[in-house]
């Protein structure tokens, strides 16, 4: 079958086949873009402490929010990054960025490292520094020295942070407009200068401060990052002495992260060396930069935990959907958005991105083979029309479910299920995005409970609405489950929330507590017990699909044969070996037992293809027949298909168009002909309507 032209060509997607296996994985530990602290359940999993990593991403966190540099990479970060538009933009911020990082990255590490390493027994060292990478260990060593100090405890934590400040408050943002530092030449050969490097600065600051008696080291430890800064006044690089940039002490009003945005995004709105597009995307990402702005939300409710999707699995791009059915766990990735968004991320190449309307589903088993697929709109329709109940359904919020306030398909948005956080931090979606959207204001209140994993310091934020579906879990610290829990209770606006303790006071069917403890058996990589199997079909399912699609691959080659001889010579001769072979495609045998997404486009492609007789010969036989086949499309469509409309319109135009040439239409008709054509034209700019353009009949209007 011929791939939808509306899928993006992608090089980990073949085109003569719509199988691939691929590599995936998650296994990481970060502070990432929106200021999510993203943790793979897998490090959990394998033994890693999640309160050691919270401590080493909250000394990275500080270390952003503190610094002139580092909320330099907080406002260059929103758009360095996907899932921000790929352009000329992205490439520079991301460069930019680069730029800083690279100047900065031990100096972060060795604090990060060295901060949550203070609290652990001699005993315990060896296994605390196993888990982290030499390179880590090497720079944290320039701090080992305020190990041997007779100094507090909170001490030598309070001279570490303020050594890592201090190397990170290079004045970049007194630099970055006068330096013209928005060039990434102008910036990277900036952050070459010693001076103005941080990991130049902060072994040259510890040598410096080390060889202060402990009497003064007490006092620098209760003393102010700029006040130890007078002390270290002698501190040299290259025979330079080094400056210092300031943060004001109300940083983070909305009055000064403006002042900020306009310092360092202000350049880059004005660069002709960018495209204008880039530049006016960018200057709607900060229309309102508060909003967008990382980092303004606490830490701790931030933390994301994650998992590996899967180690090896098998792919498809719109297999038949009769295949997909008997798994007891569909995880969905719905983009119900008006952007592409990431889908399926393989290791080593980009990710498979998910254009509006299209759904990625990873299919979970612990008694069959795992795989995953690409489903196109109406492939995806097909396949939730004829799953069973008996299936768990796992959304993950990013593509536009979040606690049931769904923008997509409302088949999905009716069925019982479960949604993930994956994609927003507890802090935006439970405490800003749920209020504003007013979960359930007229049904009832919200109810909550916290599960605790066996995985130490892990926790499950559970929540659904007084419908009982969907019931939303967010994995996450316990810390984190214990503080959101505890701000939602306090909230004042229309949601209510109401917190419970005891599992029958929040599960309200047998089939609410399968669907959790599925997803959770899965998340953790539990072993499934057998009341997680899902029931026996009431009748055995034959999954004829494939072989139907396969017997009509060559009939539809015929097509594509004898529409590329009409293309390049068409004659009328030519014409009736095109018409012909296309009514062999819909006359096939098979063609009623093929998937209804190739039902469909095969439908827009016969139509497209007998639309060239009309074009080229104005052959009214042929235009009658294209009428024909675009009112069998349109009676096939849902009418609640977003394509249904346009199709419509369509139909509209090529049978107004018969009349006309026919002499039926009358003067009326022929003038909402020529409205519903400017209609057409405007809107083929915005989505395919399945025909060839038909700006042609505008211009080719037969007689």
């Amino acid at each position: 079958m011929t791939r939808p032209s509306h899928v993006p060509s992608d090089p980990s997607i073949r085109t003569d086949s719509a199988t691939r296996l691929l590599d995936f994985s998650r296994d990481w530990a970060g502070l990432c873009r929106g200021g999510r602290i993203l943790v793979s359940i897998d490090r959990i999993i394998k033994g890693d402490s999640l309160t050691d990593i919270l401590a080493h991403e909250s000394v990275h966190d500080v270390l952003l929010r503190t610094t002139p540099l580092g909320w330099t990479q907080l406002v260059l970060s929103p758009s360095a990054m996907e899932p921000y538009e790929p352009g000329p933009l992205r490439d520079r911020c991301a460069r930019l960025l680069a730029a800083t990082i690279q100047a900065s990255r031990f100096t972060h590490e060795a604090v990060a490292t060295f901060l949550p390493g203070l609290a652990v027994e001699p005993a315990a060292m060896a296994a605390y520094r196993a888990r982290h990478p030499q390179p880590y260990l090497d720079a944290a060593d320039a701090l080992e020295w305020l190990r041997t100090r007779d100094l507090p405890p909170a001490s030598r934590e309070k001279l570490a942070l303020t050594l890592g400040k201090l190397a990170l408050a290079v004045p970049i943002l007194e630099a970055w407009q006068p330096q013209r530092l928005h060039r990434p030449k102008r910036a990277e050969r900036w952050l070459r200068v010693p001076r103005n490097r941080p990991d130049r600065r902060f072994p040259a600051l510890c040598r410096a401060l080390g060889q202060l008696p402990d009497e003064d080291l007490r006092q620098a430890a209760d003393a102010s990052p700029e006040e130890t800064a007078g002390l270290l006044s002698h501190v040299r690089l290259d025979g330079e002495p080094l400056e210092y940039g300031s943060l004001p002490a109300d940083v983070a009003t909305p009055a000064w992260v403006e002042g900020l945005v306009e310092n360092v995004i202000g350049p880059l709105l004005c660069e002709t060396t960018l495209p204008q597009h880039d530049r006016d995307t960018l200057a709607g990402l900060w229309a309102m930069p508060v909003l967008n702005m990382p980092g303004l939300h606490p830490a701790l409710l931030s933390v994301v935990l994650t998992p590996t999707t899967a180690t090896r699995g098998r792919m498809d791009f719109n297999p038949p959907t009769d295949e997909l059915h008997g798994y007891p766990l569909v995880d969905v990735l719905h983009n119900a958005l008006p952007v592409p968004v990431p889908g399926m991320e393989p290791v080593g190449a980009e990710p498979m991105w998910l254009q509006t309307g299209d759904t990625a589903l990873w299919f979970t088993s612990p008694w069959q083979e795992q795989r995953a697929c690409h489903l196109s709109p109406f492939w995806f329709r097909e396949w939730l029309g004829e799953l069973d109940q008996g299936t768990t359904l796992c959304v993950r919020d990013g593509g536009g479910d979040l606690a049931g306030v769904l923008t997509g398909d409302h088949r999905l948005a009716a069925r019982r299920r479960v949604v993930l956080l994956q994609h927003r931090t507890p802090h935006r979606a439970l405490l800003v995005e749920l209020p504003v959207l007013g979960l359930d204001a007229e049904r009832g209140p919200v109810t909550m409970m916290v599960a605790y994993s066996d995985l130490d310091d892990v926790a499950y934020l559970l929540l659904r609405p007084e419908s009982s579906s969907p019931v939303l879990i967010v994995p996450t610290a316990r810390v984190t489950a214990e503080r959101a829990a505890r701000a939602l209770l306090k909230q004042r606006d229309e949601v209510r929330f109401r917190l419970v303790t005891a599992p029958e006071d929040f599960y309200t069917s047998h089939a609410m507590v399968r669907d959790v403890m599925r997803v959770l058996h899965n998340f953790e990589a539990k072993p499934w017990p057998d009341t997680l199997r899902p029931d026996p079909p009431a009748a055995a399912r034959e999954p004829t699909r494939r072989r139907a699609e396969a017997d009509l691959d060559p009939v539809v080659a015929r097509m594509e044969k004898a529409k590329e001889a009409f293309t390049r010579n068409p004659t009328g001769e030519r014409l009736a070996v095109l018409s012909a072979a296309a009514e062999e495609v819909l006359a096939a045998p098979s063609f009623p037992h093929i998937s209804l997404g190739w039902q469909i486009r095969l439908r827009q492609q016969v139509a497209e293809a007998l639309y060239g007789g009309v074009q080229e010969l104005h052959d009214n036989t042929v235009l009658r027949r294209v009428v024909e086949i675009q009112t069998e499309l349109v009676s096939l469509l849902p009418p609640d298909c977003p394509e249904w409309l346009a199709q419509l319109r369509t139909l509209g135009i090529l049978s107004l168009c018969l009349r006309r040439v026919t002499g039926e239409a009358s003067l009326e008709e022929k003038a909402i002909e020529a409205l519903l054509v400017a209609s057409a034209t405007e809107a083929s700019t915005r989505k395919p309507f399945g025909l060839a353009d038909l700006r042609h009949l505008r211009r080719r209007r037969p007689g």
